[in-house]
């Protein structure tokens, strides 16, 4: 069965959600494997752990997969073309289909915009219906973007092509965003009177739509006295008013397209290396087609017939249907999650997340030991991998470590159930923080790419949150011979047997991670006992090292197991609470208090133990030192308390 991967970087945006419906479309009755990879893209890190997602180009260089889709264009808007290009080309000998970019190699094939034929067709429209004669330009070429440059010169190509003068002042570079366009226009004209243009064409819906925003602010009507044209048509283009003429690049098309090249290549079809796609010119009411008082959705095309314009994204109904249905499915989802800790017991869950989420099968693989990953490093993808867990709503199969390991360079489909079964795959790392445990694959069953991106990230959590809690309990089991290990004694304080500054840094900290990606509850501790100044100098330092020992003892009776406590310097200790809620603090120090005085008593101390705690919830800070320093400045705040008192 032939199985094609597709490159993407992410999920969650209009021209990835078109695409990827045209490429899942065109195989959905195919017997062909299709691994949907979202990658982010290499060298820009929106979030603090998104280079974990560039693991996933590694998975589409397996043997096992035949050919490559790349959607080149989104990559190609924030990396270096060459080095995409360099990237790629690690994929061939197999037939690699690009949407966007010439990859100038001997096996791949690309698709592309047809902009000259489509701005030749507006600038000819604003000419001929609308009588323009001097037609202004919003540019992105700062960004020095492909799409960019494509565009501007596709523009300066039809004005001449029309028989219409260029005007470079009339050039405007809005860097692809709504406000930096309506701030040039502000900047540039304060009244109708300035304006030397009746046309502005943009690069982009998002400058149209600041551009209108801004012409309105300074008297300026459109379609009245301006006409504008955008490119794009993105959601925002009907949702404004005027309703935007605009440019639509039919992107499902294109990724139809891409799906059916690297399709027929595969069955040994010889493809032409380039395909230009039409673009569809959508006359509205920014440039006068449709009358603003029109009700119903619709555009005017190139041949000046009035076509429909509805489309299920840009209904708001189906919006809110959609967005309710999508918050219930997470809702039910973290619920289900909550019900579990181990692995074994995802496994009992897992037919139901898999139904929860509009898919009928996972395959979740781990490495044999946890990869290390920090942003700086490239990824090196080991050679074998565990399938752990399987569950299949086709098949009606489940199993639990099958004891089945595959080398993921050879083959990605590790379970024997999955051979014969087709459709729609999405292929995600499984980590958390710098830790990297895996993948998972998952047979989805509809076209919500948007939806499946937070449902996978809800599930990869709970994944990795149970790896890390099974192996503390493996670990637990072992906790008498781990006391014997020299790591394990270089983590302890020697005076009180509880874990050292170290020790308590790194153990803390990951009960934080842990604790912030369930948003659990917790608090952080900073605690300085008082007078052991006086203590030293009054009855010895003898006594002083008995005062620190009995009260971390005080402590660790107080805290139950599975907090974190430590000794951070001579009288200062640490803890981390885990699940504790800030209304409790209060009777925490009660508690110590009490105990405190008991065990002075008991051990017949000339004084009594006495000891003073900061306190701070998680919403401070997700990194353990930075709460510490937080809660030093609470237990300052409660030792002059304690002193007003005395």
């Amino acid at each position: 069965m032939k199985v094609i991967a597709v490159l993407i970087p992410t999920f969650n945006i209009e021209y990835s959600l078109d695409v990827l419906n045209g490429i899942s479309d065109y195989f959905r009755d195919k017997e062909v494997k299709v691994v949907i990879i979202q990658t982010r893209i290499p060298g820009v890190n929106q979030g603090a752990f998104d280079y974990q997602y560039c693991t996933g180009f590694e998975y589409a260089k397996s043997k096992e997969v035949d050919a490559v889709i790349c959607v080149s264009g989104l990559y190609a808007s924030q990396m270096n073309e060459d080095k995409l290009r360099e990237l790629l080309q690690a994929f061939e000998p197999r037939p690699v289909v690009s949407i966007a970019l010439e990859l100038n190699s001997r096996n791949s094939y690309v698709i592309k915009a047809d902009c000259r034929r489509s701005f030749k067709d507006i600038v000819n429209h604003l000419k001929k219906e609308h009588d323009c004669k001097k037609i202004a330009f919003f540019s992105a070429n700062e960004t020095k973007s492909k799409e960019a440059l494509e565009r501007y010169d596709a523009f300066t190509a039809a004005l001449d092509s029309c028989h219409l003068d260029f005007y470079p002042e009339m050039v405007y570079d809005g860097a692809f965003t709504d406000f930096k366009a309506h701030d040039i226009i502000k900047e540039r004209f304060k009244s109708k009177s300035e304006i030397p243009f009746d046309a502005i064409v943009c690069a982009n819906d998002m400058m149209a739509a600041g551009c209108i925003r801004a012409l309105d602010e300074i008297g300026v009507k459109v379609p009245q006295d301006v006409k504008v044209i955008g490119f794009d048509d993105a959601i925002v283009a009907t949702m404004m008013s005027p309703k935007l003429s605009t440019i639509n690049q039919d992107i499902y098309s294109q990724g139809y397209e891409a799906a059916e090249i690297a399709d027929r290549l595969l069955d040994g079809e010889k493809m032409k290396k380039e395909l230009l796609n039409p673009l569809i010119p959508k006359f509205r009411q920014s440039c006068g087609c449709i009358s603003i008082d029109h009700s119903l959705p619709s555009y005017r095309s190139v041949d000046g017939e009035i076509c429909s314009d509805v489309c299920e994204k840009n209904n708001g109904v189906m919006q809110f249907v959609n967005a309710l249905s999508e918050k219930n499915t997470v809702v039910t989802l973290l619920d289900t999650i909550r019900g579990f800790n181990t692995l074994k017991q995802m496994f009992f869950s897992l037919r139901y997340i898999v139904q929860q989420c509009a898919m009928s099968g996972i395959a979740i693989h781990f490495f044999k030991d946890v990869q290390i990953i920090d942003s700086e490093q490239e990824f090196v993808l080991p050679e074998n991998v565990d399938l752990h867990m399987f569950y299949s709503g086709l098949a009606n199969i489940e199993f639990f470590r099958p004891g089945v390991t595959t080398n993921p360079h050879e083959k990605i489909f590790a379970a024997r159930a999955m051979e014969d079964i087709h459709g729609i795959f999405i292929l995600n790392p499984i980590f958390m923080g710098e830790n990297n445990y895996g993948y998972m694959l998952c047979r989805i069953n509809e076209n919500k790419f948007a939806d499946y991106n937070v449902y996978l990230k809800i599930v990869m959590n709970a994944i990795a949150q149970a790896y890390e809690y099974t192996s503390k309990i493996q670990e637990g089991r072992n906790l008498e011979r781990e006391n014997t290990d020299l790591a394990l004694q270089s983590r302890m304080d020697e005076l009180t047997g509880i874990l050292n500054r170290r020790g308590f840094i790194e153990r803390g900290q990951a009960a934080l991670d842990v604790l912030q990606e369930t948003d659990t509850s917790g608090v952080v501790f900073f605690a300085d006992m008082d007078g052991l100044k006086k203590i030293n100098d009054t009855w010895g330092h003898d006594m002083g090292d008995k005062a620190i020992m009995l009260q971390a003892r005080v402590l660790k009776d107080i805290f139950r197991s599975s907090d974190v406590v430590g000794r951070l310097s001579g009288d200062e200790f640490g803890i981390v609470a885990l699940g504790m809620k800030m209304n409790y603090v209060e009777n925490t120090r009660l508690k110590i208090d009490m105990l405190s005085r008991k065990v002075s008593i008991e051990n017949q101390l000339p004084f009594t133990l006495s000891i003073s705690l900061g306190a701070v919830d998680l919403q401070k800070s997700s990194v353990l030192k930075q709460l510490l320093t937080e809660a030093d400045k609470e237990l300052y705040k409660e030792k002059k308390k304690k002193h007003a008192r005395e």
